[in-house]
């Protein structure tokens, strides 16, 4: 074998060798959620695999504390916010999953309106709101300034306050469910549901129909 040749050889290998050593490597695992901000004028810099959200994590600052603050927050799936205020105007990104928002004090799942996946919503100070995840977990991104402090505003439909740990109207997942939104739609499912409506609208019809004649007969 010629000179040229092994040493060409020798640096394929090298290559090969290197790139299987570089591409090989499993990504570090995430480190356990630690106490405190994760971003400060030491760390600058937080990569998603350095730590295992779970529940809120402080990523910047602290909102008990004057200053600005960023926090991360887990929502299970269908897992919800009972109607509250804060009084600091609060931005929320929508990292992962599909948030549903409603405003008032009463829990009204039919006045949720979506936050899609890379949606922001905007809540200024004293805005009475409450939230509901998607079917899928929830990961939101909250920043503001503080202090701030959060009330409960609950109240049932007749008004009458709702205590932290009281019941929910239709509290069952298997009996409610999720808002539809009509962008996440697939055309089958739209058509679906336009033919179902239009049925129900055709049944109504025709019982008010019925109902007429048999007034009418007697």
């Amino acid at each position: 074998m010629k000179l040229s040749q092994t040493i060409g050889l020798t640096s394929a290998l090298v290559l090969v060798c290197s790139a299987t050593a570089l591409f090989g490597q499993a990504r570090p695992a995430a480190k356990p959620q630690p106490q405190g901000a994760l971003l400060d004028a030491s760390h600058p810099l937080l990569q998603v695999d350095e730590f295992a959200l779970n529940g809120t994590a402080m990523v910047f600052g602290d909102p008990s504390k004057p200053g600005a603050y960023i926090l991360r927050t887990k929502m299970a799936a269908n897992q919800f916010t009972r109607p509250h205020f804060n009084d600091q105007d609060r931005w929320v990104t929508v990292l992962k999953g599909t948030l549903w928002i409603g405003k008032g004090d009463v829990f009204r799942p039919d006045k949720l309106l979506p936050v899609r996946e890379g949606g922001l919503a905007y809540l200024p100070a004293n805005t009475h709101y409450f939230e509901v995840a998607g079917d899928t977990e929830v990961i939101l991104q909250i920043t503001g300034s503080g202090p701030v402090k959060s009330v409960h505003t609950e109240v049932d439909a007749k008004g009458q306050p709702v205590a932290e740990g009281g019941p929910y109207p239709n509290l069952n997942p298997q009996r409610r469910k999720n808002p539809v939104d009509a962008d996440l739609l697939t055309p089958d499912e739209l058509e679906q549901m336009e033919r179902a409506a239009a049925a129900a609208k055709a049944a109504a019809a025709k019982k008010a129909t019925a109902e007429k004649a048999a007034g009418t007969a007697k």
